[in-house]
């Protein structure tokens, strides 16, 4: 499998759009603090409280929550030093994938320009990697990440023969480019201004 190591982020942010190939990051995130999160999918689908969507229909998915927009502006800093851009937030996404489940080849909307997937665990063996076009496959340990254009690079995943395993999504767009009105995927007010210092007028 092709993996790329990140090499250290400029201290200079850049204002160019991100290389149409993924940034693999090593424990962008502890492995303590993924396993909390997988945790926290794994309640989820015990309590029942899960939605769908078209691109894995059968897994465990999960928008639009405070715990998601929590990790998605308290993380913000560590995805901006490792793909050395200025971002504004604009939505995270969770999925709990079960055995059999796959993802369909696809690119994501345009507020995915910066696209982040997160591995958070897994049970019953190791999740299939992450593939990129037009031939980068990734394979992802608990806390590891991988930074790419969301909307630019078409990505999927094979069927998985486990139990379950656990990504986390994180999506911004340039904060000097052409999207800032997709700051916060257009939810207006659902962010204190406390958590938005970076947001002008131009980006409200």
């Amino acid at each position: 499998m092709a993996q790329r190591r990140l090499a250290r982020a400029s201290l200079v942010m850049s204002a160019l759009p991100l290389p149409a190939k993924p940034i693999v990051v090593s424990s962008l995130i502890d492995a303590r603090l993924a396993g909390i999160v997988y945790a926290m999918l794994q309640l989820r689908r015990w309590r029942g409280e899960v939605k769908r969507d078209r691109q894995a229909p059968a897994a465990d998915s999960h928008w639009g929550d405070a715990t998601l927009d929590a990790l998605l502006i308290g993380l913000q800093p560590d995805v901006e030093r490792a793909c050395g851009r200025s971002l504004l937030a604009t939505y995270a996404y969770a999925r709990l994938y079960g055995g059999g489940d796959a993802l369909v080849r696809h690119r994501d909307r345009p507020a995915a320009e910066v696209a982040v997937t997160l591995h958070l665990g897994a049970r019953g063996g190791a999740p299939p990697p992450i593939c990129f076009a037009p031939d980068i496959a990734v394979i992802q340990k608990p806390g590891d990440g991988v930074i790419y254009p969301g909307d630019r690079l078409d990505h999927w995943r094979a069927p998985f023969d486990g139990e379950n395993f656990g990504q986390l999504f994180l999506n911004y767009v340039m904060a000097d480019g052409e999207r800032t009105d997709l700051v916060h995927d257009g939810r207006r007010g659902a962010f204190p201004p406390v958590l938005s210092p970076r947001l002008t007028t131009n980006a409200r």
